[in-house]
Order: C-alpha cells, then sequence, then structure tokens
C-alpha cells in the first residue's frame, strides 16, 4: 500500500505540473518496454513502463565488449552522461579500480576518475552539471590499453519539486595502444615448439591509435522524500562509431560500436534507521549482453553531525557470470566501497571462482548552507 501511495503522489504531482502536456514530447523519443525491476521479500514490486525508441532507432550492428564496473552505482560516467552532478552537494572526486580474473595469467585492470560540480538556474530548481573523467583499461598478453579524457555536460529540469529530468552528453579523446612482443603467431610454430625469433609475418603501421568519442543518455528521477527515490534512465556511447584499426588508414576499419545503456535504481526507507537500496542496469554492445542488479541495506550507525556514519551491506549479481558481496561505509562527506565477484560461470574453472576485487571511492563537498536565522543585536 506504501508502494502505491508512492506511485500516486507522482502521476499526481506531475499531472498538477505545468510540464504534464510536455511528457508525451519529452519521452515520445522512446519506445515502450517493461521491466520489472526488484523483488525483496514481497516488501517492493515495481512494473516500470520505459520508452526507448530513440536508442533503438540509432543503434545498428554491436561487434565488442567495452570496460565495466560491478558497482555500476558509483560510476556514473560509464552509466549515463546525464547523471553528471546528480547528487546531495556541491562538487564530486571519485575514483574506481577493478582488478580481474587475479589468477589467471593475464589479469585485466581498470581504473577511472572523475569530478563533476553544478551550476544552479532559476531560482535553484533547474540545473546544469559539469564533469570531467579519465578512463583507463589494460588487458591480455598485447597490454591492449585504452586511455581516455572526457568532458560531460547535463541539464536538469526539475517538473515540479519531486520530478526531474535530465540529459546529458560526453565528448572525449582516446587512444588505444597495443605491445605485440609477448604475442605468438601460428607461423611461429617450427613443429615442436613456438619460435620467437621466426618472423611473424605481420606488420602493424602504428601501435596507437587516437580517436573522439562522444555520449549522450537521458534519465528520469522521483523524490518522494530525502530517504525514498527513484531512477530510471537510458544511455548510447560510441555515438561515432570511431575507427580503432591498426593497420592504417587503408585497411578494413575497425569500428568501435555502440553501447546501449539501460538502468534504475530505487530507495526506500523502512525504518528509522535503516534504507532498502536496489538497482539494475542492461548493457547491451555487439551479441554481448550484460544484466547486473543489486541490493544493499543502508544502516545508519551514527546520526550525530559531524560523526555520520553509515553502513552499507548488500550483494549483486551479473546474470550468468558471477554473484559480488560488498561492503561500504559512509562517513560525513566520504563513501569507501569494495566488493569482490565470485565467479559462477564455466570460467569459474580457470579463475577459480575468483573473479576479483573492485573498490570504489567518493568525496562530496557541501558548502554551508545559511539558516535564514537573523538575530538583532542591541545597538549601544
Amino acid at each position: 500500500m506504501y508502494i502505491k501511495n508512492i506511485f500516486c503522489t507522482i502521476f499526481a504531482s506531475v499531472k498538477n505540473s505545468n510540464y504534464f502536456y510536455m511528457l508525451p514530447q519529452i519521452f515520445g523519443i522512446f519506445r515502450s518496454t517493461h521491466y520489472l525491476i526488484l523483488f525483496f521479500k514481497k516488501m517492493i514490486r515495481v512494473k516500470i513502463l520505459m520508452v526507448f525508441g530513440l536508442f533503438k532507432l540509432c543503434v545498428g550492428e554491436l561487434y565488442s565488449q567495452d570496460l565495466h564496473f560491478s558497482q555500476f552505482l558509483y560510476n556514473h560516467q560509464s552509466a549515463n552522461p546525464a547523471l553528471v552532478s546528480f547528487y546531495d552537494g556541491d562538487h564530486r572526486f571519485g575514483a574506481n579500480y577493478r582488478h580481474q580474473w587475479l589468477s589467471v595469467p593475464v589479469p585485466y585492470l581498470t581504473v577511472s576518475l572523475l569530478y563533476d560540480t553544478k551550476i544552479l538556474l532559476k531560482g535553484k530548481k533547474d540545473q546544469i552539471g559539469l564533469g570531467f573523467g579519465v578512463d583507463y583499461d589494460q588487458a591480455g598478453d598485447s597490454k591492449l590499453a585504452m586511455a581516455k579524457i572526457m568532458a560531460e555536460i547535463a541539464y536538469s529540469r526539475s517538473l515540479n519539486s519531486k520530478n526531474i529530468v535530465s540529459v546529458g552528453f560526453n565528448v572525449g579523446g582516446a587512444q588505444r595502444r597495443l605491445s605485440s612482443e609477448l604475442l605468438r603467431w601460428d607461423v611461429q610454430w617450427n613443429g615442436d615448439r613456438f619460435d620467437p625469433s621466426i618472423g611473424t609475418r605481420e606488420s602493424f603501421n602504428q601501435s596507437g591509435k587516437f580517436f573522439m568519442d562522444i555520449g549522450t543518455g537521458i534519465n528520469y528521477a522521483y523524490r518522494h522524500s530525502k530517504r525514498t527515490g527513484l531512477t530510471i534512465g537510458g544511455s548510447i556511447f560510441h555515438l561515432n562509431k570511431p575507427n580503432q584499426n591498426f593497420y592504417g588508414a587503408s585497411a578494413i576499419k575497425a569500428n568501435l560500436p555502440y553501447r546501449v545503456v539501460y538502468s534504475g535504481a530505487g530507495q526506500i526507507a523502512i525504518a528509522s534507521s535503516l534504507d532498502f537500496i536496489v538497482a539494475a542496469q542492461l548493457q547491451m554492445q555487439e551479441d554481448y549482453r550484460e544484466q547486473n542488479v543489486v541490493g544493499k541495506i543502508r544502516f545508519y550507525a551514527n546520526k550525530k553531525p559531524g560523526q555520520l556514519l553509515n553502513v552499507l551491506v548488500g550483494a549483486g549479481m551479473r546474470i550468468n557470470d558471477a554473484i559480488i558481496p560488498s561492503l561500504g561505509f559512509e562517513y560525513n562527506n566520504w563513501l569507501i566501497s569494495g566488493s569482490f565477484d565470485i565467479n559462477t560461470s564455466a570460467f569459474k574453472t580457470a579463475t577459480n571462482k575468483r573473479g576479483g576485487p573492485e573498490l570504489a571511492l567518493q568525496y562530496i563537498f557541501r558548502s554551508v548552507q545559511p539558516s535564514g536565522i537573523f538575530k538583532k543585536c542591541p545597538i549601544y
């Protein structure tokens, strides 16, 4: 009944706003599809109708997999540019670290750094978000690496006090590099063993490739109260399908395909010191599909100002691949959260189920707001 009242409030607040009749235009670009987001001990059941036709129309053939994080809630720049500056505060600094498949000969390393801030508009109701990020990823015997620097901008429109629609864009420059020294080729097999002295007959015109990268996204947020709300969004990355070919301009192009991301997250206060958080993410690139779900409990261990301490305990799942327990802490303006992938796929034989650790760190700067209470001082 409580959830039903929340969604009745959403509809009423949007309908009473001046923007109710703009919603078909705002969401008319989307195609209808249903998402059943969460179940938690029969407490929460949400069925959401989402329309994402714009993204489907833009998606062509997909060819490969991008970098990814298990703790996707703490890395907006790989999830949706519309989430830039979507937080309670003035400035945010973040870092993500992932070391995947430690037990195999060549593990994968991913690092992400980000900063974002906001500019308030129109009586502090609407805002422009600005962000800057750096991604680095390295994998394989060739040490195939990608380093990317990107800038992000988002505009958030308040429909009323509870409903916000955001649109975001990012643009960046990236470079892929490889090292062929440790690679082994079929022509180097001499009938008995691999002989590195035999020529590879492979000729790379360049070991690095620079390219531009563009992405966009949209997000809807509903805030019922400070501790209860919902967000839903979608995004497309690599809109320009940049060429990553190492063999020169005359060779066949190796275009980086679109990556499409749908995501949703919800939070509800279930007790005076407990919140329940759920989130889901679907990523699609070529034939690759990655589906992540996560559930967390936030326990307010200390509510005393200056000593605020929250404990985050939860677990996630990457469907048909891994179970991901996590533990995190929020202390004043700091957040630190760690997780570990436990492989459940066929690859667990090679990894001994050890998918690898991941760490997220954030700091949010919040300026002190004036109290609005003034005391008259006597004049002597």
